[in-house]
């Protein structure tokens, strides 16, 4: 009764994603959490999405993952990022109601009968031919073990000068993990997070703050639904800091953990404390708080850009200096927390260690931040554990479409010195890996599941209207006449150049918003299709141009880059330095591309390599 084909230790994000996609491939599943951490839990912003994150947001649901359709289930205020930048960077975020969303995620998992939850604190973990988990009331076998263990890992928290042992606040330790990771290489600092005070709503003055509303505009992240909103939506907020504020947190930087020596954890460079703020920018007092609601039916606000781990007192007095907070009530201080982090390098694409086979890490135990950054990393760990444990080659997301594909690498061919958080920037085809095409660009590895449900079928009819909308655009002239009653003065530009025109020269121009005015042209041809195809063909051939000179230029080093390389090879060969080798070895890259991005590798390595004489 206790043998598994997977077990999945943490029910984060990453463990809920990992358990979910593997319980697809017919295999026997359990997840194993504490009983005092809620599955799916948001210990930290109660949001899903943002910048870069909203990509992978969808890149999940269209691998059949839960993290766009629970966002959807409880998301209580929408907005579109970047929306005054282009398409291509824009991204989605949704405030979560963060109980409903725990509830969702749960309820999702307990429906799926080839999943056992098992709610017991892990003891030791041991290997010989296949895993056994010891739990402090039973023993557990799997073939295979994935650890989504978070900020567990020699966890520690600080509020001042208190300090507690354990992953987050209100949860009990997770001591008894070490003896599996005796055996595996921890890096030699450790990386830390921080969460801020939350606020009683009655205490909170909104007609002092700047009211953000939901932007109806935004899509949902589940692409088979509607873009109707499932529950009722609220407002978000925003305030700033001032110069009394940061007096008082100079004032007591002794006290601060983060600046008197206590905590030793690098944190976030784009997730600071309150703290960091204020000593890294000495020239600025006027910070951004994004005042925010944790759910409908709870009276608790998060206000975000103020993460704090100074003593409860001093954060009573900082919050009390902001506008429209000046008679906030404290129900839960801010905390930072310190943990210990595996080296990735160790790690092949499927998040596998390259010395203990079966054995899968996902989420912040890698080093990364945020939700949808640990759930990408537990989609695929269970992707790449259930498809060879099913006798088929295992996928691999490439970093030239996918945003999943861009962190997979980063974090395996590199160590990091801080915490991973993806952004567009990390891409190198942006143009191309927007949020719009996600399941365009899935759908190929999404084919390689073969999971085969009406998901794939509804793939399948939004490929056919984006490649009917395509030709549409290419092969359908517009008459002056139509073009004057979209917009007059574009008219008249096109009058100047007497020639036919096509709907895909004006989807081109600077001025016209591509999205309306394909939407406006189909809607005049009486042609219906589906709004999310309108909208990628619209914004497809926008970029088209632009995209043709990029692939022109990548198609040129594509082919070696994707070049598979031989690591005996390379080991053995005299034509490689010893300081290459040992780069190699541990990193272990399986493609020329692989090889480019390890540091500290040198270029007459990469002409030896890439001459195939090696």
């Amino acid at each position: 009764m206790n043998m598994y084909d997977i077990i999945v230790i943490g029910g984060g994000h990453a463990g809920v994603e990992a358990c979910h996609i593997a319980s697809k491939f017919k295999l026997k599943v359990a997840l194993i959490t504490l009983e005092s951490v809620p599955i799916g839990s948001a210990p930290c912003n109660p949001s899903i999405g943002g910048i870069g994150k909203g990509q992978v947001a969808r890149e999940i649901d269209c691998m059949g993952g839960l993290m766009g359709k629970l966002a959807d289930s409880a998301g209580i205020q929408y907005r579109i990022l970047n929306e005054s930048k282009g398409y291509a960077v824009q991204s989605t975020r949704v405030q979560i109601d963060k109980d409903l969303y725990a509830i969702n995620a749960e309820e999702s998992i307990k429906l799926i009968p080839n999943i056992d939850i098992i709610k017991e604190k892990v003891i030791s973990i041991d290997k010989v031919n296949d895993f056994k988990v010891i739990t402090e009331k039973n023993e557990y076998i799997s073939k295979k073990l994935i650890l989504t263990v978070g900020t567990f890992l020699n966890g520690k928290l600080h509020m001042g000068k208190e300090t507690f042992e354990g992953g987050r606040i209100d949860s009990e330790n997770s001591e008894g993990l070490e003896d599996i990771f005796s055996n595996i290489k921890i890096r030699n600092i450790r990386f830390k997070t921080g969460t801020p005070p939350r606020i009683l709503k009655r205490s909170i003055d909104f007609s002092k703050l700047i009211e953000q509303k939901s932007d109806p505009k935004a899509i949902n992240f589940h692409l088979l639904n509607d873009n109707q909103r499932k529950i009722d939506q609220l407002s978000c907020y925003l305030t700033h800091t001032n110069q009394k504020t940061i007096d008082i947190i100079s004032e007591n930087k002794e006290l601060s953990p983060m600046y008197n020596g206590q905590i030793e954890g690098t944190g976030a460079r784009y997730c600071p404390s309150i703290e960091d703020k204020v000593f890294r920018y000495p020239e600025k007092s006027n910070h951004h708080i994004f005042v925010e609601p944790e759910g409908l039916n709870t009276d608790l606000y998060y206000p975000s850009g103020i993460s704090s781990s100074l003593p409860k007192k001093i954060q009573d007095e900082f919050i009390k200096t902001i506008n429209g907070l000046e008679n906030s009530e404290i129900s839960k201080y801010g905390y930072a927390v310190e943990y210990d982090v595996i080296d990735t390098t160790y790690l092949n694409s499927g998040l596998e260690h390259s010395e203990i086979p079966g054995l899968h890490f996902a989420g912040q135990v890698n080093g990364t931040s945020g939700y949808e950054e640990a759930a990408g990393q537990g989609l695929i760990a269970g992707i790449y554990a259930s498809m060879v444990l099913s006798g088929q080659d295992p996928i691999k997301l490439s970093r030239e479409d996918s945003y999943i594909g861009v962190m997979i690498q980063d974090l395996i061919t590199n160590t990091r010195d801080e915490p991973y958080r993806l952004f567009t920037s990390r891409s190198e085809n942006r143009l191309s890996i927007r949020e719009d095409n996600c399941h365009l660009r899935m759908k190929k590895y999404r084919d390689l599941l073969n999971i085969n449900d009406e998901f794939d079928e509804y793939l399948n009819i939004l490929e056919d209207e984006f490649l009917c909308l395509s030709k549409f655009c290419d092969e359908t002239s517009v008459s002056l006449d139509n073009i004057s009653k979209y917009n007059d003065e574009l008219a008249k530009v096109f009058k100047k150049l007497e020639k036919k025109i096509f709907i895909s020269d004006i989807l081109k121009v600077p001025t016209v918003d591509p999205v309306d005015f394909l939407n406006y042209i189909t809607n005049q041809c009486k042609i219906s299709f589906n709004f999310r195809s309108i909208r990628t063909a619209a914004i497809s051939k926008k970029y088209e141009g632009y995209i043709k000179k990029h692939d022109v230029y990548t198609r040129k080093i594509q082919k070696v880059d994707r070049m598979n390389i031989d690591l005996n090879k390379m080991l053995n060969s005299s034509n490689i330095s010893f300081e290459c080798k040992q780069r190699i070895k541990k990193s272990r890259p399986e493609t020329f591309k692989d090889l480019k991005n390890i540091n500290g590798i040198r270029q007459a390595t990469l002409a030896v390599v890439a001459s195939g004489v090696y």
